[in-house]
């Protein structure tokens, strides 16, 4: 067995390991403390329930959004809505799993999802402020969203043509907002 301090970092790459190889919906504390070869007392010392490991696993999904949004050019206009239509071109089912195994959470505990609706807040004014058309760039930014959530939900996707054509329509869409 592996010692319960200081793991939480090996936790959370084996709750994504979980969720990858079994769904979200296998995720739970015994199948992540099986998965790191660790006691269920380890996890929970790390994090004491479910939720606060769904919510470190949100955080992590919200810190790589983070990451990926500073490697945009912030000199390009549009840049934030730029840096969703990026976002959304390297989203995985990993992400997809992980995101339901977190709203699945958030429909008992909505205070789960704060930290996600802060940074949504902040990344619509960043919008707002960014674009010379608000209105359109918040509906450019809805659209993001819905494909967004087509993919989580496992809608049927577009085959790879159209969905690679409305990504190319929507940057032109973020350019004409110039």
């Amino acid at each position: 067995m592996k010692r319960a301090r200081n793991a939480s970092l090996e936790i959370l790459a084996a709750a994504r390991k979980v969720t990858a190889r079994h769904g979200a919906g296998n995720l739970t504390i015994d199948s992540v403390a099986r998965a790191i070869g660790m006691s269920k007392g380890g996890v929970l010392y790390n994090f004491p329930s479910k939720q606060a490991l769904l919510s470190a696993l949100l955080q992590d999904l919200i810190e790589e959004h983070v990451m990926r949004m500073s490697e945009i050019d912030q000199a390009k206009p549009n840049a934030t809505l730029r840096g969703h239509l990026q976002s959304l071109a390297t989203a995985n089912d990993l992400k997809a799993d992980l995101s339901m195994a977190i709203l699945a959470a958030a429909a008992e505990s909505p205070e789960l999802l704060n930290p996600l609706r802060d940074m949504v807040e902040s990344d619509q004014q960043k919008i707002a402020a960014q674009s010379t058309d608000p209105v359109g760039a918040h509906i450019i930014f809805a659209a993001l969203d819905g494909l967004r959530f087509q993919h989580l939900l496992r809608m049927p996707p577009y085959d790879t043509k159209t969905r690679d054509a409305i990504k190319d329509r929507i940057g032109s869409m973020i350019d004409d907002l110039q």
